[in-house]
């Protein structure tokens, strides 16, 4: 199974368990289809993302600018498809 890293926590996981993010021509959207994509924990998906907006790795993952208005439509996404855990 293919192994990708999370850009939030840098863990390698198989794509099972990991979200992937994407950038459509509506912003930044989650799971399989065209482009250049991003990878976050599913667990800890919203940790996650807070991680990579405060490092700003999902803008240089996604080699695009990524906007406050498509950070929180995602993080909203997330918080609604995956509960909170906290990172230990």
């Amino acid at each position: 199974m293919p192994r990708r890293t999370c850009i939030g926590c840098r863990r390698t996981a198989p794509t099972a368990e990991l979200v992937r993010v994407r950038r459509d021509v509506a912003g930044l959207a989650l799971g399989a289809g065209p482009g250049r994509g991003a990878w976050l924990c599913r667990d800890r998906a919203v940790d996650c993302l807070d991680r990579a907006e405060r490092r700003r790795t999902l803008a240089v993952a996604l080699r695009t600018p990524v906007t406050s208005d498509d950070l929180a439509r995602v993080r909203a996404t997330l918080e609604s498809e995956f509960p909170a855990t906290t990172v230990a």
